[in-house]
């Protein structure tokens, strides 16, 4: 007895795995769908005219396209194309080829079910078939833009910025942005040139403030976005130019937001003068900036090297009384340091030097030089690099109107 129940139990265990692949097998059959009759498509016709004349053009070629499938039209004797027939429930493009004409691509979301049709109760078993209207423009390619001429300026006189320019096409041509330009059969129903959007974009540097168009580098009508980058210590700039309306223009930069100018590091309390009277360079002061900079217009006669060469005080007693003793030089020019002050910029760095070999009228080597006063930093103004709102003087940022080596 014990025996047959084994039996069982072993032979109910192997009934059931045979069970179960049963029924697996009848889950993983998958009945094919039944194809469905109810189809929704649309089908296009129209002509192609001449963008400029208005002209009704024949020999050209249309395709359309869904995803990467394009499709042939067939234009009859009389310049009527015709396409389709296409599901409604994709985006599409339509190719227009013409020789002698600028390429014509016209991308556009799909059409979607008659109006009224998407609400019905019969949607699942009734199909649609439309057959739409749509005309299009062409422009040909002899039809160039002239020549142009674009300055771009800064609030600085004189000041020829160089960096980076891009005309990005941003409107359809003036022959063609107006309904009565471009009338299609039926009212709204014009296909439009993306390609004129997407296309021709012009990306250039340009250096001394000055931009120039060659004949047909743009479309002919077209209005571009005109973008002004990279110009250093400039924000970027955008404007507008319409080739055929417009063949020079003006475009000005804003500087470049930044925190206020100031000196971060100065030696000024730890200069010494020079050695002795013959040495090539003393009383040195260096300001570092957190900006970079570049030096402004003080208004002061020379500028701001002269105003310090000007101003330079040096003290040098008679030491050896032997009526020789150290002279500067005489101011005689506004262009030339006679007492051999020189100013210069690194970067953010300025720095100011004396050179008393240069500087002194008479000299006596046995005599030192016990102090150098660097005056006239009321009339240096320096700036952040081509930002003039940024200008200061010397005298404001150190908080003094001198600076001396002893």
């Amino acid at each position: 007895m014990l025996g047959h129940l084994r039996f069982v139990r072993h032979f109910a265990i192997l009934l059931i795995p045979g069970l179960a692949m049963a029924a697996c097998a009848d889950a993983d059959r998958i009945e094919p769908p039944v194809q469905s009759a109810v189809q929704h498509t649309v089908s296009f016709v129209g002509y192609v005219y001449d963008g400029a004349s208005g002209e009704r053009i024949d020999g050209y070629t249309i395709d359309y396209q869904t995803r990467d499938v394009p499709t042939a039209g067939t234009v009859d004797d009389d310049g009527r194309y015709a396409l389709g027939d296409f599901s409604v429930w994709e985006d599409y493009t339509v190719i227009i080829t013409a020789e002698g004409y600028r390429t014509f691509l016209s991308h556009n979301g799909m059409v979607g079910l008659p109006p009224g049709m998407a609400q019905s109760d019969d949607i699942a078993e009734l199909s649609s078939h439309q057959n739409l209207h749509y005309d299009a423009y062409l422009f040909p390619t002899d039809l160039q833009s002239p020549a142009g001429q674009l300055t771009i300026k800064t609030g600085i006189p004189g000041e020829t910025p160089s960096g980076m320019i891009r005309l990005r096409p941003a409107s359809a041509s003036i022959l063609a942005d107006e309904g009565t330009e471009t009338p299609g059969g039926v009212t709204g129903q014009v296909w439009t040139n993306d390609e004129d959007l997407q296309g021709d974009i012009l990306t250039s540097d340009f250096a001394n403030g000055s931009f120039t168009l060659q004949a047909g580098d743009l479309i002919y009508g077209v209005t571009y976005q005109v973008d002004i980058y990279n110009v250093t210590g400039y924000q970027p700039f955008d404007g507008t130019y319409t080739t055929g309306v417009e063949t020079s223009k003006t475009f000005t930069l804003t500087e470049e937001l930044a925190a206020p100018l100031e000196v971060v590091s100065s030696t000024a309390s730890s200069c010494q003068p020079p050695a002795t009277p013959t040495a090539t360079s003393g009383a040195v002061v260096a300001l570092e900036f957190n900006h970079p900079i570049e030096l402004g217009e003080s208004g002061y006669p020379g500028g701001g090297a002269e105003a310090l060469d000007d101003g330079l005080v040096m003290v040098s007693p008679d030491d050896d009384e032997d009526t020789l003793q150290n002279v500067l030089q005489d101011d005689v020019s506004d262009s030339t340091q006679e007492r051999g002050v020189t100013i210069f910029i690194a970067g953010s760095t300025l720095t100011i030097s004396w050179n008393p070999s240069i500087g002194l009228q008479t000299s006596d080597i046995h005599d030192p030089i016990t102090s150098v006063t660097h005056n006239g930093l009321a009339n240096v103004v320096v700036r952040r690099i081509n930002a003039p709102s940024s200008e200061q003087t010397l005298a404001a940022l150190v908080g003094a109107t001198s600076i001396t080596c002893n």
